[in-house]
């Protein structure tokens, strides 16, 4: 069985040409005071936006850090798999003064 590909693919309008979509940015922070050091965080992320650091955290174990925070999409998964609420993601907003 061929298969056969459209190669006369629809050109986009003009509309969809000038159309820049607006990617969220989002501000993404573990607490040291709170993180065990699980790296539930990394294992989860779909982005790789954590990774493990040298510091030792107040509670003696090597804490997880933000290594790529410009990769986060917000999805926060890295919310719901963290058993210490250790990290938190925002959204930055532009204010408008």
């Amino acid at each position: 069985m061929a298969v056969v590909l459209n190669e006369t693919a629809a050109e986009p309008t003009d509309k969809a040409r000038s159309t820049v979509r607006q990617w969220k940015r989002f501000r993404v922070e573990i607490d040291p005071k709170l993180c065990k050091g699980c790296y539930f965080c990394i294992r989860c992320c779909p982005m790789g936006v954590f990774s493990r650091s040298d510091e030792i955290g107040k509670m003696g174990y090597v804490v997880a850090k933000v290594e790529h925070p410009e990769k986060c999409t917000g999805c926060r998964l890295c919310l719901v798999y963290c058993p210490d609420f250790a990290t938190s993601v925002e959204e930055e907003r532009k204010d408008k003064n």
